[in-house]
């Protein structure tokens, strides 16, 4: 009998199994493929906006995705240094190779033990999960973890050809996936891709721009990995779309599979793939290609997510300025693969409708590494909280990127491959990477900073008192610093955001909510479907941010 067990090694499982052996508890990890526990599948890159918020408050949990960002990155960069740290991130180009090897370092040095099977079926007993079912055995547990990533009856698309698989070479799980429908579901469809690489060789690099990261300071995504001084970052490049390439893209479309509607699920709006960005903004003259060195002597081409069979990748790659004489030494592929409302979670990430069970990640309609991480130590705390008959615990929205997020899933559905932003965030003066640790990880407040602000509060010149005082910490001088800097802003942040609650009868004229603007597409389209009738009705609506409530509320006054 297993206390836990989880079901996949991506980066929701492995989070998972990483905070729970640090627990007594007797825990397994089932996976398809020991040998790609660690795989990056899609880009080779780590954090950026949102995303580094998410990684940084993972890390303060004691979670490792931040530690193997940065201990096996070729870059690291700060981005948005030029607008104020509420919005600042860092950034991670990633060797895929190292960080595979020190990602099964780390499950070796905790001592999980992990099996290769494939899991058929959950052993349910009066709705409670009782363990599982795989090819070869069944496996009783207390509770299970279900981080299955892209592979429930999923498959990947390249031109007319369709595999069952869920990522390269993988075969998907079909026989569970039709067990969790009839337990938890229905289940719907989304759609994630990637991008062609190429051989670093035949590439034109005097013709594109070079992207270098930071020296001096070095970022990091990790308190707990420090850099060393003789650390060499590695350039990337970035290079533009023609108009060859608009032209090639647009005699695509009739074979596309995404035009053919051969794949019906959604992909991700903020991360569509080349033929949707030519489609969708055929104005625009241009579209930005992102060099980043890979594996094996390769180049993975952010920014080109696509479908399109071998001939039309070849010609859409020879149309980028510098990638004319360019080799393809992996095609780019889509992947539809199913998930489940995450409407039928509690906070704690447990169903509502089978207890102790738990799910993180891709299943439950997110996109990226980072999202999937935290859900993974989320559903971790609260799997071995469960076992213990325990009070659940987790973060909320507003201590948190991850609480927004969970708050995001668990209240509204579903529709694209779900990502964290900051622009979603109503809390953002409060919610930076800098403090994730003062925010998540008590023992920095209580015993390093809270004292620091009782006492600086009696003294005007606080800057100088700091920087006489050699003992503290450069972060902490940081921490405050900011926290007076914003201070009065959060309370302005604050205040707006309760006189929002107080605005309810405001009445709507029957207007096409199109018209109003700088207000985002997604949110025009969702009130025009809702047609709220009061300001009350707009408020009720999930998905609508601060920022655009206040375009909405400063249109009609206009019209007043």
């Amino acid at each position: 009998m297993k206390d836990i067990i989880i079901i996949g090694g991506g980066h929701a499982g492995f989070e998972a199994a990483i905070f729970l052996a640090k627990t007594k508890n007797n825990i397994l990890i089932l996976t398809k493929s020991i040998n790609n526990i660690g795989e990056m599948s899609c880009n080779p890159s780590m954090g950026g906006i949102g995303k580094g918020n998410l990684i940084r408050e993972v890390d303060a949990l004691g979670g490792y995705i931040g530690y193997l960002s940065t201990k096996s990155s070729i870059q690291l960069k700060k981005i948005n240094t030029s607008k104020g740290e509420a919005i600042q991130c860092t950034r991670s180009q990633i060797n895929r190779k190292k960080y595979k090897k020190n990602t099964k370092k780390i499950f070796k040095k905790k001592n999980i033990e992990i099996i290769q099977d494939e899991v058929l079926k959950l052993i349910i007993k009066n709705n409670t999960i009782r363990g599982v079912k795989t090819k070869n055995k069944n496996f009783l547990s207390k509770s299970v973890i279900l981080a299955a990533g892209t592979f429930l009856n999923s498959n990947i698309h390249i031109g007319n050809i369709k595999y069952r698989e869920g990522r390269i070479n993988e075969k998907n799980s079909y026989i569970l996936s039709k067990q969790l429908n009839y337990l938890i579901g229905p289940s719907k469809k989304l759609k994630t891709g990637t991008s062609p690489r190429i051989s670093y060789k035949n590439i034109k690099f005097n013709n594109l721009k070079k992207q270098k990261g930071d020296q001096n300071p070095i970022p990091t995504l990790s308190k707990r990995y420090n850099i060393k001084k003789n650390y060499k970052n590695m350039e990337c490049w970035v290079t533009e779309t023609t108009e060859k390439t608009k032209e090639i893209i647009k005699k695509s479309l009739k074979i596309s599979p995404i035009y053919k509607n051969i794949i019906n699920g959604n992909s991700p709006r903020y991360c569509p793939s080349i033929e949707d960005k030519v489609y969708r903004f055929y104005n625009n003259k241009k579209h930005n290609i992102f060099l980043e060195p890979d594996e094996n002597n390769q180049i993975y081409l952010g920014g080109l997510s696509t479908c399109l069979n071998y001939k039309f990748q070849k010609l859409l790659l020879k149309s980028i300025k510098g990638l004319e004489n360019c080799q393809i030494t992996r095609l780019g592929y889509s992947v539809e693969y199913e998930f489940f409302s995450p409407k039928n979670l509690k906070k704690s990430l447990e169903s509502k409708k089978i207890k102790g069970l738990f799910l993180a990640g891709q299943i439950n309609g997110t996109t990226g590494y980072e999202e999937a991480a935290a859900q993974g130590v989320v559903a971790g705390i609260n799997s071995y909280l469960y076992i213990n008959k325990k009070k659940y615990w987790y973060p909320n929205k507003k201590n948190s990127y991850i609480g927004l997020m969970i708050d995001d899933l668990i209240k509204n559905d579903v529709t694209e491959p779900y990502r964290v932003f900051v622009k979603k965030n109503e809390n953002k003066l409060n919610l930076r990477e800098d403090n994730s640790n003062k925010r998540l990880f008590n023992v920095l407040k209580n015993l390093k900073i809270k004292n620091y602000f009782n006492f600086l509060k009696k003294k005007k010149n606080y800057i100088s008192i700091l920087l006489n005082n050699i003992i503290i910490n450069k972060n902490i001088i940081n921490q405050i610093f900011l926290h007076f800097k914003y201070k009065n802003y959060i309370k302005i942040q604050n205040f707006s955001l309760k006189k929002k609650k107080n605005i309810k009868n405001f009445k709507l004229k029957n207007i096409n909510l199109f018209k109003i603007k700088n207000l985002s597409k997604k949110i025009s389209e969702i009130l025009n479907k809702k047609k709220p009738k009061t300001m009350k009705d707009i408020l009720n609506i999930n998905l609508i941010r601060n920022d655009s409530f206040k375009i909405i509320l400063n249109y009609f006054k206009k019209l007043m």
